[in-house]
């Protein structure tokens, strides 16, 4: 096991940790909100055992990772914190072919980095994996509408967001989750400075691998998942919807996806499977 702490954009300090093996396909691994890296523990020590070089790391403020300020959302975490760990983590690896996941909101920050950056991600990633990631399909129905509105009231002009056993171990910043919650009621990916998330990424054309819990109803609905994926313009994006119905021992849940016990023989294999793959196809690539 290696650690590294680097500098993110903005100044802010991460720990990156690398375990597995040191020749096997690279891959990078982040949390969503409310969490931490030990939310992708089993899918880290799944991956390392699999033969693969796994990097984990959190954004600002979680996990290991020094205490910081409340002013950031998702855009702050792409633009900084996943690409600052990007860059690092190549770096290290002396270019090697990078597979990038990212559960909940570490896929969102990922397919914004991803769209902001369409050549670095094609020339740097070998593809990447989102795990129940979604930014406009919570409030699709008139109860979830007002589910969704009523959590953005009760946040109002809070700056941080307790952890409890409910939303996740560790706390969130506020101004992330009202970004996360006006994305999904206004059905609109959108920056602040205007760009659109979902058309920015037709230029985006890197594999993709997208699953979607088929009991996570709430939090990331199978259709953002897909529409997530589907924005991507490569020709190689697969959306898988993990439930019963489709083959899977469960209907899996926002969690569940990325933390169950079943997931270690049910879910995880189909990931790993696809990793190495489109590494090997990414390792040619460089070669010719």
């Amino acid at each position: 096991m290696k650690e590294i702490r680097i500098r993110a954009g903005d100044g802010h300090t991460l720990v990156l940790v690398r375990s597995g093996c040191a020749q096997g396909p690279v891959v990078a691994i982040t949390h969503g909100t409310f969490s931490g890296p030990a939310s992708c523990d089993r899918l880290d020590a799944y991956l390392a055992a699999q033969g693969f070089g796994t990097w984990l790391f959190g954004w600002r403020g979680h996990g290991r990772n020094p205490a910081c300020g409340h002013g950031h959302d998702l855009e702050a975490v792409a633009r900084h914190d996943i690409a600052s760990a990007i860059e690092a983590i190549r770096s290290e690896e002396r270019g090697r072919p990078l597979t990038l996941i990212g559960h909940s909101g570490g896929g969102i920050a990922a397919a914004i980095w991803a769209a902001r950056n369409p050549d670095v991600a094609r020339d740097h990633l070998a593809g990447v994996v989102l795990l129940a990631a979604q930014a406009t399909h919570a409030a699709a129905t008139p109860l979830a509408w007002a589910r969704i509105r009523g959590y953005l009231a009760w946040i109002g002009r809070r700056n941080w967001l307790a952890a409890n056993r409910m939303v996740g171990p560790e706390a969130e910043s506020g101004q992330l989750m009202r970004q996360w919650c006006q994305w999904n009621l206004q059905r609109r990916f959108v920056g602040h400075d205007g760009m659109n998330y979902l058309q920015a990424l037709s230029q985006v054309r890197i594999p993709v691998l997208a699953l979607a819990g088929a009991g996570d109803r709430l939090i990331a609905p199978w259709q953002g998942c897909e529409a997530l994926a589907s924005a991507f313009g490569g020709t190689d994006v697969e959306f898988v919807l993990c439930g019963k119905a489709t083959g899977f021992v469960e209907d899996y849940s926002h969690s569940r996806l990325l933390m169950a016990g079943n997931a270690q023989s049910d879910v995880f294999p189909r990931i790993a499977q696809w990793i190495r793959l489109r590494a090997e196809q990414g390792g040619q690539a460089l070669v010719s």
